[in-house]
């Protein structure tokens, strides 16, 4: 198809500028030959602006058709243009990539069907019932994504269920880096059962600290999924680590409780409890420190103005939020750091850890059900 038929339906002139600059210096006039340019070319720079123009004009009647192109960027860069309705228009041609060789093929094609509804959800039953191989295995990870744990078949659950006792043996060895974004506390107990009492958690479920931490990330980040519950459903609490337990997410009904609040109620029963709380992407931090009812200290590095009391941990470091002259040559103190010093630092779960940690609902999630999303069992 030529270039430039595709152009004239854009509606952006700038866009139509920018794809006229780029197929005009690289000598293009079909989209075959941009698909040409980019599995071929030695031009890092040029590749990835290639794949950018892919995007941009818009080839919706092509995409299909490149879904099964023997160059795996292109498999990935074709699934990428179909979300939600178009997806499941499409569905049938999106599965093979559930399962293929590639993956970030299989990776977007698992984003496409996460877009898609309950509608799909046969498609992926049936295969998973009569396929094979890899495309069997691609179906349960893409139930998984569409609907979530609680739409696995029971044979499918007792599968899963071994698999993870299996990989937990496994974690008392694993120092893999957890990823940490958003917020958890540390309580100073070593009775899981009485954090999850307190807090109103049923249904615990033993997991990896993979599998756990998968969860609260992909429930963390669901921005789009407000009106699901998703980030208030369930947790993630550790077993016994040095004489504390974690508990990752909100672990109240609807997470509209502040975190001071949250801090008090359960130092006031353990005796001790921490929030920390730690951003991927813009640099915010915060914890609270509770002694028996009590909030010690607490600080948000995005509400300075809210700060209570101090803490010895602090001296010789530069709180986040502070750009005086005076503290200029000392490092920023984050969460982590203060973790490490006063409870546990949860990015390598090392020690001496007794007990499986365990996903748990709370309220919400027993009401809406658990969450949707693919999550790993093990690295």
């Amino acid at each position: 198809m030529e270039i430039r038929a595709l152009i004239d339906r854009l509606s952006s002139d700038h866009w139509k500028s920018v794809i006229e600059d780029f197929v005009r210096e690289q000598g293009i006039t079909t989209f075959g030959e941009l698909v040409d340019l980019i599995t071929t070319s030695a031009d890092s720079a040029v590749i990835r602006e290639g794949y950018r123009v892919f995007s941009l004009v818009e080839a919706t009647e092509l995409y299909p058709g490149l879904l099964k192109h023997e160059h795996h960027g292109i498999r990935r860069a074709a699934a990428g243009q179909f979300r939600g309705e178009t997806a499941f228009r499409i569905a049938d041609d999106l599965l093979p990539l559930l399962a293929d060789e590639n993956h970030y093929v299989r990776r977007e094609a698992l984003w496409a069907f996460g877009t898609m509804g309950p509608d799909v959800m046969p498609l992926l039953q049936e295969t998973r019932r009569t396929a094979r191989g890899a495309l069997r295995r691609g179906a349960l990870i893409g139930i998984a994504e569409v609907g979530g744990p609680d739409a696995f078949l029971p044979e499918d659950r007792r599968v899963i269920d071994r698999f993870i006792q299996y990989k937990i043996e496994d974690d008392k060895y694993d120092t893999d880096e957890i990823h940490l974004c958003g917020g958890w506390y540390a309580i100073r107990t070593e009775d899981q059962a009485a954090v999850l009492g307190v807090c109103g958690l049923t249904d615990p479920v033993p997991v990896t600290t993979v599998l756990g931490a998968d969860a609260w990330n992909n429930d963390h980040h669901a921005w789009s999924k407000d009106e699901e519950h998703v980030r208030c459903a369930r947790v993630f609490v550790t077993g016994s680590w040095d004489g504390w337990t974690l508990v990752f997410g909100e672990p109240f009904e609807h997470g509209t409780r502040p975190v001071t609040e949250i801090c008090a109620v359960l130092s006031a029963v353990f005796g001790e409890a921490h929030y920390y709380g730690e951003s991927c992407g813009d640099g915010w931090t915060a914890w609270c420190i509770a002694e028996g009812g009590e909030i010690i200290r607490y600080y948000d590095a995005f509400k300075e103005d809210e700060q209570i009391g101090s803490h010895e941990v602090e001296e010789g470091w530069c709180l986040p939020h502070d750009l005086s002259d005076e503290n200029e040559d000392l490092d920023d103190i984050y969460a982590t750091d203060v973790a490490e010093a006063l409870s546990v630092n949860p990015r390598y779960f090392e020690g001496d850890v007794e007990g499986p940690g365990v996903l748990a609902l709370t309220q919400c999630g027993v009401q809406y059900g658990s969450p949707k999303g693919f999550l790993r069992i093990s690295s």
